[in-house]
């Protein structure tokens, strides 16, 4: 984990992982595990064409529930936050955030926790879990309020 003050910020990007529930893990692995079991199960039984397509079925499984979320992080950067869930990376501009607030909605989201951080842009709302989420508002906000005083000392 890579978590920095706001002075060593300026420079280096700080990484927040997401927080990770065991329920969500468990979801995760049921498809792969039970097509893995079953397979293997197959196989000591000598039905070997089912048991390869099964054990094809769990490493296809297991592959599209990795890509869709490992590594699950969020970066901020100097003047964005960039999210990366898998596959799925975006920036969000702070210059766009409206608000940035705990959550505990069910709504979809880069997030593999029911811990959740709710940042609403003019856009859409972006829903969040960092393992450690009262840092990261926090560094959120204190990262939004330099933005908003470079840009009112431009203007």
């Amino acid at each position: 984990m890579n978590i920095k003050n706001a002075s060593e910020r300026s420079s280096r990007p700080t990484i927040y992982p997401s927080a990770i529930d065991a329920w969500i893990v468990v979801m995760l692995l049921l498809a792969p595990m039970t097509s893995l079991a079953i397979g293997l199960y197959l196989l000591q039984q000598g039905q070997s064409s089912g048991a390869i397509t099964l054990l094809l079925c769990a490493a296809a499984a297991g592959s599209l529930s990795a890509a869709a979320t490992v590594p699950c992080r969020y970066t901020l950067h100097n003047d964005a936050l960039t999210v990366r869930c898998g596959l799925l990376c975006y920036q969000i501009p702070f210059a766009e955030i409206l608000s940035v607030s705990k959550s505990a909605t069910i709504l979809s989201g880069p997030a593999l926790s029911m811990k959740r951080v709710l940042i609403k842009t003019s856009n859409r709302n972006h829903i969040l879990s960092p393992n450690q989420r009262d840092v990261f508002i926090d560094d959120l906000e204190q990262s939004l309020k330099k933005v908003e005083r470079i840009t009112s000392e431009e203007e």
